[in-house]
């Protein structure tokens, strides 16, 4: 009678089980980004952040930063090296990897020259062999836009017509007139897009009251603690329509919490 009790220990259907646990184990891991989004000004760099949840060696592994597609993706790294060729164009030679963060389980991404395109949702994916784990980051573009110019023109029989002008804002930015009491003017303002995306701003308003005094013009970011703002003094009783263009320096100040 033949000895069947060595293949009754490790039947295959327990080697292929004991086989699955073991590649189960090595792709058991999760990845897990910044809990809030991150902040990034126009024109400057930013630097986005992903990691494993285990201690385990990441040198190797596929990484990559991507949109809404895998591919192009915003930067891929596979084993040890940066792939270019796999690149969306409008990140060409504006990412940079950050190789020490692979020995903190880190996935690292600075993104240079930050404009209005990177405003919007990351994917941060890593890969090993058929496993695989990802999270997203959430990346809001921010832009403080120019000094504003503020012009005003008085006539002879109207009243005085103020205009403040401005450019490089984003998100859209808020206009907010006032007299030299502190109280709000009724105002309009004109925004348009430029090919980069950032908005500029044209904002009216119109002063009856001659003896008003001073005028003032603010832009502010709802994104950021700061606005811009420029103050004027207005011209008292003329006889003829001019033009007076403001010396006085904007003012760079914080803004009220929204």
């Amino acid at each position: 009678m033949a000895n069947t009790q060595g293949r009754d220990i490790f039947p295959p259907s327990s080697i292929i089980f004991l086989l699955l646990q073991l590649l189960s184990w090595k792709a058991d891991f999760s990845v897990s980004g910044p809990g809030q989004p991150v902040l990034a000004m126009v024109g400057e760099s930013v630097k986005l952040r992903c990691h494993l949840s285990l201690n385990i060696s990441v040198k190797d592994m596929e990484v990559r930063w991507y949109r809404e597609e895998l591919s192009p993706a915003v930067h891929l790294r596979k084993k040890g090296k940066d792939v270019p060729e796999e690149q969306m164009w409008q990140y060409k030679g504006r990412t940079t990897f950050l190789m020490s963060g692979l020995a903190q389980e880190q996935a690292v991404l600075t993104i240079h020259n930050v404009m209005v395109f990177d405003n919007g949702t990351f994917h941060c994916k890593f890969k090993d062999g058929m496993a695989s784990a990802e999270t997203t980051l959430w990346l809001r573009v921010a832009g403080l836009g120019s000094e504003p110019r503020l012009q005003v023109r008085a006539g002879r029989d109207e009243g005085i017509r103020a205009e403040c002008t401005s450019e490089g804002w984003y998100p859209e930015p808020r206009v907010e007139w006032r007299d030299f009491r502190g109280q709000t003017l009724p105002s309009t303002t004109n925004l348009t897009v430029s090919p980069t995306g950032l908005f500029e701003v044209v904002s009216n308003v119109t002063v009856w009251d001659r003896g008003m005094g001073n005028l003032s013009c603010s832009i502010s970011n709802p994104l950021l603690q700061e606005r811009m703002e420029t103050k004027s003094h207005l011209p008292g009783e003329c006889s003829a329509p001019f033009d007076l263009k403001i010396s006085e320096h904007p003012r760079h100040s914080q803004a009220p919490a929204p």
